[in-house]
C-alpha cells in the first residue's frame, strides 16, 4: 500500500483528482498537466453499502486535495446499485468538488478505463466479488456478472472460500468421503479438530467470531490455492471451475461487442493464483496487462474532462509515476 504524499503547501498550477474507492481501501491523487503526482492520500474502504462512516473516510480525504482543480472524477463501489445510495454518493461528492467539471461512475468502470488507458477491452474482476466490466472505447460499456454473494460473484475468492468450506462440511458428515483428506487438510491449517462434532462446531464458531464474514471466507481461497499447487486434486479442481466461470464473464462480455474479439485485463486477488491464470488464458487467450492501475482511470477521465491534451507519451508518464 503507498505512502500517503501531501505536500505541506500543493503545487501552483493545473491539476486534476482521481478517486478510486473500493470495498479495502480508497485511494485519491492530485496530478499535474505533465502527469506527474503531485500529491496523493489513501484511507479505508468506503463502499456505501458496508462503511456507515463512507462520508467521513471521503471528505477527510479529498479535503486535503481539492483547491484548485480543473477536474475530478472518482470510482465508488455500488455506485449504480441503488438509487437512493447513488443520490447521496453525487450530492457528497459535488460538495467535496463544488467548482470542479466532475464525474462519478462505478470503481469497476474506473478500473476498466485504467487497464486500457481509454480504450476498447474487457476487465475481469476478481476479489472478493467478480465481475467483468467491457467497454468499445466510445462511451457504450457493459455490465456482466456481480450480482453479489447471494445471487452470483461465481469464481470470486469468495466463492472459492464458501466452495471449499461446504466441501469440509460435506466430507466431515459423510455425504463426500473422497474429500476426507481435504477436509483434514484444511482443518489442519485452520487449527479446528478434524472429527465430528468438534470439527463443525470450530468450524461454525470461527464463522460467527468473525467481524466480517465475507471477507474472511475469501480469504480462504489462498489457502486453496496454496493447496492446488501442492497437488490436491479437490483443490485444483476448485480453482479450475472458478477460472471456468470467469470465463464465462469475458466471453458474454465479448459476445455484446461481437464486431471484435477485444482484449482482456485483469485485477483483483484472485488472480495471484497460477493455475487459474493459465485455464483463463486456454478459454479466453492470453490477457493485456493493465496498462494503469484503476486510480489511472480516473485520472484520464478527469484528464479528458478538463480539456487536458492526453497522449501515449502522456499516458506512458502518468504510469511511471503512478508505479515510482
Amino acid at each position: 500500500m503507498p505512502e500517503p504524499f501531501v505536500p505541506p503547501h500543493l503545487p501552483q498550477g493545473p491539476a486534476i483528482l482521481a478517486v478510486d474507492g473500493g470495498g479495502t481501501k480508497t485511494l485519491a491523487v492530485r496530478v499535474g498537466l505533465d502527469a506527474t503526482v503531485q500529491a496523493m492520500q489513501i484511507t479505508k474502504g468506503c463502499n456505501p453499502f458496508d462503511q456507515p462512516d463512507w462520508q467521513n473516510s471521503l471528505t477527510n480525504l479529498v479535503t486535503p486535495l481539492a483547491t484548485g482543480l480543473q477536474a475530478a472524477a472518482f470510482g465508488i463501489a455500488g455506485y449504480g446499485e441503488n438509487r437512493e445510495t447513488g443520490r447521496l454518493l453525487r450530492t457528497h461528492v459535488h460538495q467535496l468538488c463544488p467548482v470542479s467539471p466532475l464525474s462519478l461512475t462505478n470503481d469497476v468502470d474506473m478500473a476498466c478505463i485504467g487497464a486500457f488507458a481509454g480504450e476498447a477491452g474487457v476487465l475481469l474482476l476478481s476479489g472478493t466479488g467478480s465481475m467483468a466490466w467491457a467497454s468499445d472505447g466510445a462511451g457504450q460499456t457493459v455490465r456482466v456478472g456481480g450480482w453479489g454473494p447471494v445471487f452470483g460473484d461465481e469464481g470470486s475468492a469468495y466463492w472459492i472460500g464458501r466452495k471449499a468450506l461446504q466441501r469440509v462440511c460435506q466430507a466431515l458428515d459423510g455425504r463426500a468421503p473422497d474429500a476426507k483428506d481435504f477436509a483434514r487438510k484444511i482443518c489442519a491449517t485452520m487449527n479446528w479438530p478434524d472429527e465430528n462434532p468438534a470439527a463443525l462446531d470450530a468450524l461454525l464458531g470461527w464463522y460467527n467470531q468473525q467481524e466480517r464474514p465475507r471477507p474472511a471466507v475469501a480469504h480462504c481461497a489462498r489457502l486453496i490455492d496454496q493447496m492446488a499447487e501442492a497437488g490436491c486434486p479437490d483443490a485444483r479442481a476448485l480453482i479450475t471451475q472458478a477460472a471456468q466461470h470467469l470465463a464465462t464473464l469475458v466471453q458474454t462480455a465479448r459476445a455484446r461487442f461481437s464486431e471484435h474479439t477485444l482484449p482482456w485485463s485483469y485485477a483483483g486477488s484472485v488472480f495471484k493464483s497460477r493455475l487459474l491464470r493459465e485455464t483463463l488464458t486456454e478459454l479466453c487467450s492470453a490477457p493485456q496487462p493493465p496498462r494503469l492501475p484503476p486510480v489511472g482511470g480516473g485520472i484520464i477521465q478527469a484528464a479528458r474532462l478538463a480539456g487536458w491534451p492526453i497522449d501515449a507519451a502522456w499516458i506512458a508518464r502518468l504510469a511511471h509515476a503512478l508505479d515510482t
